[in-house]
C-alpha cells in the first residue's frame, strides 16, 4: 500500500506517456481536449510553499511533497531570519520511483557557478550559484530515508549556496567569553567538538563545534554557525559523564559514528549563533608540552583556502574575507588537559596573549 506522501509523488511512468500522431489526430477530429504528457517532468506543480532560513539565511522551497517541507522544519526549524539577503530558491520534486531501497551515496562535481550532486538517474541536485537556486529530484525511497535525504540533497544544496554566495565555510568551531570569540581550528581528531563543549560547559557561550560561515563584506570577523547542537565521536563518553547512554548514530547512514544532540535542553549553556571573531587558534592535543604559541600565517591560509578552492565559485571575494579574518593573528594551543586548554584561552581572551 502506498503512503500519502507516494501518492502525492510523481509517477514516472504516467508522466511519461507521449500521444502519437493518430492519437493527436483522433482528438483533434473529435473537438475533444488535448492534455500533452510531460516526459522529462518540466510542468510538475510545485504546490507546497515554504521559506526557512538556515543559519539565518533565507531559503525558498517549492516541492510536490509536503514530507519536504517536514525534512527542512527538522533541519532548520531553530534558526530565524538574521541576513536580508535574496532568498536561495530550491524546487523538490518527489517522484514514486521504481526501488524502496535508499539510493547510494551522490558523487559531486563543480565547474564555474554549477555544482551537481548525482546519487543516480532519480536522485539528484542541480545547483546555479549564479542564480541562488537548486533543482532537486529524489524519489519517495530516497525522502523516505529522512536523514539521508537532508543531508545530502536539502542541506548540502542550500549551504553551498549559501557558502558560494555569503559566507564561505571555514572548519572550525567557535566559542565566546565577554563576548571575545575564539575560532577553533584544526585537522580532524584536534579536538574542535570537544574543546567547544568543554568551553561552553565552563560559562563561555557556544556559536559552534566543527562548521562556521565567516560573512562576506563586513569589517567585524562575523561568523554563523549551528549553535543548536553537539555532535561528538563516541569516545567523548570518557571525558563528559552526561553523553553516556546517548545513542550513537552515522551521519546519512554512511558518516563516522557520532552522538548528536540539541543545546536547547542544556539551560546551563548560554549559545549564539553569531560571534565576533577576536582570536584564531589551531589546535593540537595529546602532545607532552602544554603551550600557546605562534602559528604560520600562511598556513593558517592554506587551511582556509583548501576549502574555497574546492568550491571556488566567487573565490576571490571569499579569499578577501578570509585574508581580513586572519589579521586578527594566528596562534596553535599544544594541550593534552581540557581544563589547561580553557584556562589558557580565557587569558588569551583578557590579557591578549
Amino acid at each position: 500500500m502506498k503512503s500519502v506522501a507516494a501518492d502525492q509523488a510523481v509517477n514516472l511512468a504516467a508522466a511519461s506517456d507521449q500521444l502519437s500522431t493518430q492519437q493527436l489526430r483522433d482528438m483533434w477530429e473529435r473537438n475533444e481536449p488535448i492534455h500533452f504528457g510531460d516526459p522529462i517532468l518540466a510542468l510538475v506543480k510545485m504546490k507546497f510553499h515554504a521559506t526557512y532560513f538556515p543559519l539565518g539565511f533565507p531559503v525558498s522551497i517549492a516541492t510536490n511533497s509536503p514530507a519536504v517541507l517536514d525534512a527542512a522544519q527538522q533541519s532548520w526549524g531553530r534558526f530565524t531570519r538574521q541576513f536580508e539577503t535574496e532568498p536561495i530558491r530550491l524546487q523538490i520534486g518527489v517522484t514514486e520511483g521504481d526501488s524502496h531501497s535508499c539510493p547510494p551515496m551522490p558523487l559531486c562535481r563543480m565547474r564555474d557557478h554549477l555544482i551537481t550532486n548525482i546519487a543516480d538517474g532519480e536522485n539528484f541536485t542541480v545547483c546555479d550559484h549564479s542564480q541562488g537556486s537548486g533543482m532537486i529530484w529524489v524519489t519517495q525511497a530516497a525522502l523516505d530515508h529522512t536523514d539521508y535525504f537532508r543531508y545530502f540533497f536539502l542541506e548540502s544544496c542550500a549551504l553551498s549556496a549559501v557558502s558560494a554566495r555569503y559566507a564561505p565555510g571555514i572548519h572550525a568551531g567557535c566559542v565566546a567569553l565577554d563576548d571575545q570569540a575564539v575560532l577553533l581550528c584544526g585537522d580532524s581528531g584536534a579536538g574542535k567538538s570537544t574543546l567547544s563543549y568543554a568551553c561552553a560547559r565552563a560559562g563561555w557561550t557556544y556559536t559552534s563545534d566543527d562548521g562556521c560561515f565567516l560573512i562576506h563584506g563586513r569589517t567585524d570577523r562575523l561568523v554563523v554557525g549551528n549553535c543548536h547542537q553537539f555532535r561528538f565521536r563516541p569516545t567523548a563518553e570518557s571525558l563528559f559523564p552526561e553523553l553516556h547512554g546517548l545513542p550513537t548514530m552515522q551521519r546519512a547512514g554512511v558518516g563516522k559514528p557520532s552522538i548528536e544532540f540539541p543545546t536547547a535542553p542544556f539551560e546551563s549553556i548560554h549559545t549564539s549563533s553569531t560571534a565576533q571573531i577576536k582570536h584564531i587558534v589551531f589546535l593540537k592535543r595529546n602532545v607532552p608540552t602544554q603551550v600557546l604559541t605562534e602559528f604560520p600565517l600562511p598556513v593558517a591560509r592554506l587551511y582556509m583556502q583548501q576549502v574555497v578552492d574546492t568550491m571556488p565559485y566567487n573565490s576571490a571575494i571569499k579569499m578577501q574575507s578570509i585574508d581580513h579574518l586572519l589579521a586578527a593573528g594566528v596562534y596553535e594551543l599544544q594541550y593534552n588537559d581540557l581544563d589547561w586548554a580553557i584556562h589558557r584561552l580565557a587569558r588569551l581572551v583578557r590579557e591578549g596573549c
